[in-house]
């Protein structure tokens, strides 16, 4: 493992971005004190005065919410998504917060021309909501962000644990795997299916870290995203069409 100069220049055209250790920072040990399937139970049961029993029936003839975002269970059960969405974001952001470097990056990325989206267990809407807890986003999108790759995107049991994530992901996107990086918190999880993938590049960030940028066989050990901002330049100009989850 060796040290590396800020100077090295990266060259992509797509970042794929884990969310949970990535972006946020725990300030408890759950993001939620109260699970969103849980909160939703709990305002079927209000909402119809019927039993936890019954309220569970219901949620799981509409589908699985083991595969399935929460989200799409609110129109059939007539459930508020604004009611709903306050409710998680108002227990999510006393849980987490997302760090200054954070920000800067997903802000910041858009001025090279380098397309974001998430690579993460969330679904779309739990990243909205992890995202509005420093501003990055809210009910009906994110600015930053051109799409979104979450556990429930390819109907696999297995989510991103599955092998076939990130394959999946460089198809959907059409992505040039040589010119994607891959930023995550885990190396078991994050580097070695993107690199087994074909991902080209990719980036640990580790916040406790002591060395500002370590360079492990071609991956980056990073304790903060600033300065790997500086170390990207877009692999070309030319500008995608958004692909993934409608961003808006």
């Amino acid at each position: 493992m060796s040290t590396q100069s800020e100077n090295t220049s990266i060259s992509v055209d797509v970042v794929l971005i884990d969310i949970d250790g990535t972006i946020t920072a725990p300030i408890r040990n759950k993001d939620f004190a109260v699970s969103p399937l849980e909160q939703l139970l709990r305002l079927l049961m209000q909402s119809e005065s019927i039993s936890r029993e019954a309220a569970l029936a219901k949620i799981r003839q509409i589908g699985d919410v083991e595969t399935s975002c929460i989200f799409k269970f609110l129109e059939p059960l007539g459930i508020s998504a604004e009611l709903y969405w306050n409710l998680l974001r108002q227990d999510v952001k006393e849980g987490m917060m997302i760090p200054e470097d954070a920000v800067f990056f997903i802000k910041a990325l858009k001025s090279k021309n380098i397309k974001l989206f998430s690579a993460t267990t969330n679904s779309r809407m739990a990243t909205l909501l992890k995202l509005s807890v420093g501003g990055l986003g809210d009910i009906n999108g994110s600015p930053h962000f051109d799409g979104y790759f979450g556990g429930d995107s390819f109907a696999d049991p297995l989510g991103k644990w599955s092998p076939e994530f990130f394959p999946s992901i460089l198809k959907a996107g059409r992505f040039d795997p040589k010119r994607t990086l891959m930023i995550g918190d885990d190396p078991e999880r994050d580097m070695l299916p993107a690199l087994q993938a074909g991902i080209a590049h990719v980036a640990i960030i580790d916040r406790h870290q002591q060395e500002t940028i370590l360079d492990k066989d071609g991956v980056l050990f990073i304790n903060s995203l600033n300065p790997l901002y500086h170390m990207l330049k877009p692999a070309s100009m030319h500008i995608c069409q958004r692909v993934g989850s409608d961003p808006r």
